[in-house]
């Protein structure tokens, strides 16, 4: 998959989880929100999402917030990426872990 299409996917997939959360349609584990809240105040490159997500819980691994995540590595990696992403991804997470 091209970084652009990458990207893309990346994005809707963070649009439509928001969407879902909003709704009540999907309710992250706690531990999701720990790793929201870990991510939130981190720094977004790939490899701090990366080192982040070696050491989540079984919780984290089956839920849906790892699908959006574990691809946007490889977009933070690059040096052009499209900042609608970065935004996007930044939304969510923030509406995850709102406390901080």
């Amino acid at each position: 998959m091209t970084t652009i299409a990458l990207a893309d996917a990346v994005q809707r997939d963070a649009v439509a989880l928001l969407q879902a959360y909003e709704a009540g349609q999907w309710v992250p584990e706690q531990a999701e929100r720990e790793l929201a809240e870990g991510l939130a105040m981190g720094q977004w490159t790939g490899s701090f999402f990366r080192a982040c997500l070696r050491e989540v819980s079984t919780a984290v691994r089956s839920g849906r917030l790892i699908d959006v995540l574990a691809p946007a590595t490889e977009i933070l990696d690059q040096g052009d990426v499209t900042p609608g992403v970065v935004r996007q991804l930044r939304v969510l997470i923030d509406a995850i872990a709102p406390d901080l």
